[in-house]
């Protein structure tokens, strides 16, 4: 097999940007817009992750002393950067700002895109239009309320989630989930929970050992009771500052994989040390996620230098939850149902994401810990 970076595969590399570029050179660009958005599309044709693959092959596509259209309209250099981020930083506004209304108009205009061309990107990165994707995140996290917010009503949680009626509510989830929002949370969640991601639940977070697919592929066991909650400790974490690569439709051992390259990637070109701390960053619980639905940041703390491609943001401080671990993979699951479910003093804050946190010991060993998003009742 050949190694990353071997001529062979610059060689593939450089064969695939030049089918881009021709297949580019060919379709009318009549359109500044046309210019910086046509390459997304187009990208998706020869690679599953079509925005970073558009981003590189615009490298090869608008050469230094070649920054205008076929029309010679006047265009600055293209950022790889400015471009990603802005998609990131929509979808995280989004995020925050689930229960308001967000017409798709006022998403295209942060994003400096019309509705049109930003619906159709938005739709190759994420497989879901804006629209729908919005109405995904809604309807999961008044799951994570149902479940962890028993003294709140159904109908208040649906008015914080943007859903303008009971009735409204009750027909998404039943639709998203298959049963009444009651019935889940009476504890019809453990039994979907079990169905949809029973076969590789929370697995997302074993990023440093792609190769050990026996661990990632086994079906979750319970740990022995107190097992876990002994081991579990809240304390403050503070604000973490992260450049992060944004992973969507991908779990299990294809996302561990995923991240396992970035990490290869970004040692062999000297942008991070061996011994650089990791994190992996999910704004939802992995169990009420499909696979389809995944969005997971992984990335490093800080760094000055450039690095094309990936997003920038901001892990808000405050209580955690944190299992540390050392040569074993706890999940997030674990935690849940060992500690938190028995909890008096402290109930999940659906408001900040999971983290993990992975690093390489003074033994070439992977250790970390997990940190699940904690307020006090």
């Amino acid at each position: 097999m050949e190694k990353p970076g071997s001529a062979k595969e610059r060689q593939g590399q450089s064969h695939m940007h030049a089918a881009f570029k021709q297949r580019l050179s060919v379709q009318a660009l009549s359109k500044t817009e046309d210019c910086i958005d046509k390459p997304f599309a187009i990208a998706r044709d020869f690679s599953h992750n079509g925005i970073t693959f558009a981003m590189e092959a615009l490298d090869a596509v608008f050469s230094p002393d070649r920054y205008a259209c076929p029309r010679r309209l006047a265009m600055k250099p293209p950022s790889r950067i400015s471009r990603a981020s802005r998609l990131y930083e929509v979808m995280d506004l989004m995020l925050d700002s689930v229960g308001d209304p967000l017409a798709l108009k006022n998403l295209a205009a942060s994003a400096s895109y019309s509705s049109f061309h930003f619906d159709r990107i938005f739709r190759e990165l994420t497989g879901f239009s804006a629209v729908e994707y919005q109405r995904k995140r809604r309807l999961r996290r008044a799951a994570h309320l149902l479940r962890h917010e028993p003294d709140v009503s159904i109908l208040r949680i649906a008015q914080d989630c943007g859903f303008p009626s009971n009735a409204a509510f009750a027909k998404a989830f039943k639709q998203q989930f298959a049963m009444s929002a009651r019935a889940w949370r009476e504890g019809g969640w453990r039994t979907y929970m079990d169905q949809q991601v029973g076969r590789e639940s929370d697995v997302s977070f074993f990023v440093a050992e792609p190769g050990n697919l026996a661990v990632i592929l086994a079906p979750y066991c319970p740990p022995e009771p107190g097992s876990v909650a002994a081991r579990i400790r809240v304390q403050a974490l503070p604000a973490i500052h992260l450049r992060y690569q944004r992973f969507f439709g991908q779990s299990g051992a294809a996302l561990s994989i995923a991240c396992n390259d970035f990490i290869c990637e970004r040692e062999r070109r000297g942008v991070t040390a061996p011994e650089t701390p990791w994190y992996g960053v999910f704004d939802e619980d992995p169990g009420f996620t499909g696979e389809r639905e995944y969005c997971y940041d992984f990335g490093f703390a800080g760094g000055t230098g450039p690095d094309p491609g990936l997003g920038l943001r901001v892990l808000p401080p405050g209580s955690y939850a944190c299992l540390d671990f050392c040569g074993d993979w706890p999940r997030f699951r674990s935690m849940y149902e060992d500690w938190l479910d028995r909890q008096e003093s402290w109930r999940l804050d659906s408001t900040r994401p999971h983290i993990q946190k992975v690093e390489r010991g003074a033994d070439g060993g992977w250790r970390g810990w997990l940190a699940l998003p904690v307020k006090k009742r």
